[in-house]
């Protein structure tokens, strides 16, 4: 009896350890829905996609064709139709998402919408949205694609992203903007890219004081934001810089920019339309 108790024992243990063996070698098995454990090919996503924006080697004088996005948070079904549109494309050259990739910040949702971003043709830049910020998504966000404020060039243009997240982080970088701005003169065009536009409480009205005097003192070419689910455009000041707030995924639509040298022009683009 005592020999048989003690095989029972030692099988038992056995199948245990096996077990959580073969769970720590699973990658798909979720300890918590706030765990951070992401692959090699989740990590770093927006230099690895602005490297490869580097690699097309945009002339100087060519136009940039780019398409906009924001706010899929949730939205899969209308993120997979516009994945599916853009991919029949030839002319665009990448893709920029201002932000709340994520409803709730959690890994099962970054990895969720990041497989369905994933398949985009063109590279996808995207910049931290409120909604990426809560959980514990702040980390997962700078692990999974990296730094919160950052800027790339592409041809004749300069693209700068910058966290506006000021109620989930308690500040906006304006100094580190105003760095990014300094070398203007060098570009045709300066896009500046955030999640939550200046016109909304959450940025912070001293902030967006500031933000619109950077915007009109360097000649910004346009700033774009997502954040409130509905497309716009519009001007703070007569004469000064242009702002845009691209709608949801769930509108059904994305945005096509084309930048020359000397001028932007961009069109709405429904994802129930036939593309040739």
């Amino acid at each position: 009896m005592h020999n048989t108790c003690t095989k029972y024992n030692y099988f038992l243990k056995l199948t245990l350890i096996v077990f959580v063996l073969a769970l720590q070698a699973c990658e798909k098995f979720e300890y918590s829905p706030y765990e951070i454990r992401l692959l090699d090919n989740e990590r770093q996503l927006n230099q690895k996609n602005i490297d490869r924006i580097k690699e097309q080697n945009i002339p100087q004088d060519a136009t940039i064709t780019f398409a906009l996005i924001a706010d899929t948070q949730g939205y899969y079904e209308d993120t997979d139709a516009i994945v599916n549109h853009l991919n029949k494309r030839n002319d665009v050259q990448f893709v920029l998402h201002n932000g709340d990739i994520t409803d709730f910040g959690l890994l099962k949702e970054f990895r969720l919408i990041n497989e369905k971003l994933g398949r985009l043709k063109v590279p996808l830049v995207t910049v931290i949205g409120n909604h990426d910020a809560v959980s514990n998504g702040k980390q997962l966000y700078k692990e999974m694609y990296g730094a919160y404020d950052f800027s790339f060039v592409a041809g004749h243009s300069k693209f700068i992203f910058i966290n506006t997240n000021n109620w989930e982080f308690n500040s906006i970088d304006l100094d580190w903007l105003e760095d990014q701005l300094a070398d203007r003169e060098n570009y045709d065009q300066v896009f500046v890219l955030s999640h939550i536009p200046p016109t909304s409480s959450a940025f912070g009205e001293a902030n967006a004081r500031r933000y619109r005097q950077l915007m009109n003192k360097y000649k910004v070419s346009m700033s774009i934001h997502g954040h409130n689910h509905s497309f716009e455009t519009y001007q703070l000041e007569e004469g000064g810089t242009q702002y845009m707030n691209v709608g949801e995924a769930a509108d059904e639509e994305y945005i096509v920019m084309r930048v020359s040298n000397t001028a932007v022009a961009f069109e709405r683009v429904s994802t129930k339309e036939i593309y040739q």
